[in-house]
């Protein structure tokens, strides 16, 4: 055995929706420091921030204009990737909206639309397209992968008033099941594909809680919520991606990983 073959992101192609920034810019960095070829997809122009991830090498970083929320950009996307590589080995769902704070007899269905749009409806467009591109790569020496970034917030019950984020995230959760089940590689028969799915749930993180991280009190209150005491470094959650698209996580699919720092097992994990 090998054991850096055996967690080898090595050569592959990858995109990360939303890989600008938070959890998006730890996923892509650490695909690049295994030597990956890592695609950022926003609606921002990232051009700058693909060249300093691509710092971390030996693998590279490149952007690619992206929104999530529509079905052209999403196609387009797409049709770039095939035209540059020809195949996608892993791609990673992060790109998503939060902090749509209302009571729920208040709670503004555009705003429901949008979140949803964007957290759930996304993702579904995305691998819909990509699928023949995933099918191309994967192989039984290596597999494909879609990787979900969801939430803790999809499992648990928060009380913040967040009222489509979680149910976005608690889908998400559910169609990653489902395309685990019907467009994997079907038991092994005839007709699979050699591609897994998972989702991973993330707990405190900078990104979305950094109105809550900008002092040592916020990141006190909010570490102390994880069994481990720490607020996540985004590269937690990189390296999760990288085990779920390696020959080590090849026989795993279906699967919700949290990376919480235990905060579903904590004495808060419903707060």
């Amino acid at each position: 055995m090998n054991f850096e073959e055996l967690f080898s992101v090595l050569g592959k192609v990858v995109c990360v929706t939303g890989g600008g920034g938070g959890i998006g810019r730890g996923i892509a960095k650490t695909f690049v420091a295994g030597g990956a070829k890592v695609y950022i997809a926003s609606r921002s122009d990232l051009s700058e921030v693909a060249a300093e991830i691509s710092g971390e090498g030996p693998g590279e970083c490149l952007s690619l204009p992206l929104d999530i929320s529509q079905e052209e950009s999403i196609k387009a996307l797409v049709a770039n990737l095939k035209e540059q590589e020809g195949k996608l080995d892993v791609l990673v769902n992060n790109a998503a909206l939060g902090n749509f704070i209302h009571p729920f007899e208040e709670f503004p269905m555009d705003e429901w639309d949008q979140m949803t749009t964007v957290n759930l409806r996304g993702p579904f467009l995305l691998v819909k397209e990509a699928l023949n591109l995933l099918e191309s790569a994967g192989s039984p020496e290596a597999h494909a992968s879609v990787i979900n970034i969801a939430s803790v917030d999809g499992i648990r019950v928060a009380r913040d008033n967040d009222w489509a984020y979680g149910a976005s995230k608690a889908a998400l959760i559910q169609l990653t099941r489902q395309w685990a089940s019907t467009l994997g590689n079907n038991y092994g028969r005839e007709g699979g594909r050699q591609i897994t799915f998972n989702t991973i749930a993330p707990g405190p993180f900078p990104g979305m809680l950094d109105q809550y991280l900008e002092t040592e009190e916020g990141r006190a209150a909010v570490a102390s919520a994880t069994v481990v005491g720490r607020v996540g470094d985004p590269v937690d959650v990189g390296a999760a991606c990288a085990y779920l698209a390696s020959r080590a996580g090849s026989y795993v699919t279906g699967s919700t990983i949290p990376v919480d720092g235990g905060l579903l097992v904590g004495r808060r994990a419903n707060s």
